[in-house]
């Protein structure tokens, strides 16, 4: 009798944990939508700068992104690249100032920022002698991570963090 039923206990077990790990392997769905679900996405990162016609001209020397927008009212400057989905800005200090009583902002003589921007290239080495080239600061040489993405770290001509990095594999 106690044979049989410590069979069936463990007919019982082996037949729930089949039953569990047939369950895990079932593709998860997604939340459905709903009207109150905002839909977000990365439009812009802005940084700013003491001088955004010379920043613009940089980032297209260093790295070979493309101008998409720049404005400049009287010092209050604005400009954009383009960089895929997402758009790389920069407001003068002057027009930070009207919209911030104030802001902390990145110097090439100070302990770098707490964030940095991340370029994605195939091409890491080359886009970073590129950058050198045209006055970035080295913080760190080209280097494969132990999960093979590729990176690099620099300081832009204001000071700002700029990791160049392959895609993840």
């Amino acid at each position: 009798m106690k044979k049989l039923l410590l069979l069936a206990v463990c007919s019982l077990l082996i037949a729930s944990v089949g039953m569990t790990s047939e369950t895990t392997q079932e593709a998860v769905k997604p939340k459905e939508k709903t009207m109150s679900t905002p839909s977000v996405s990365l439009g812009y990162v802005v940084l700013y700068v003491k001088d955004v016609a010379a920043t613009l001209a940089f980032y297209e020397e260093a790295f070979g992104l493309s101008r998409r927008f720049f404005n400049d009212d009287h010092g209050k400057a604005y400009g954009e690249l383009d960089t895929g989905a997402a758009r790389l800005a920069f407001y003068s200090f002057e027009l930070a100032k009207t919209q911030f009583k104030e802001f902390v902002a990145a110097s090439p003589d100070q302990a770098p920022l707490g964030f940095e921007i991340a370029l994605v290239t195939p091409e890491v080495p080359a886009l970073y002698a590129r950058a050198l080239k045209a006055g970035a600061t080295a913080v760190s040489e080209p280097a494969t991570k132990p999960w093979g993405q590729t990176v690099a770290c620099l300081r832009d001509k204001d000071g700002h963090l700029v990791e160049l990095c392959t895609p993840l594999p």
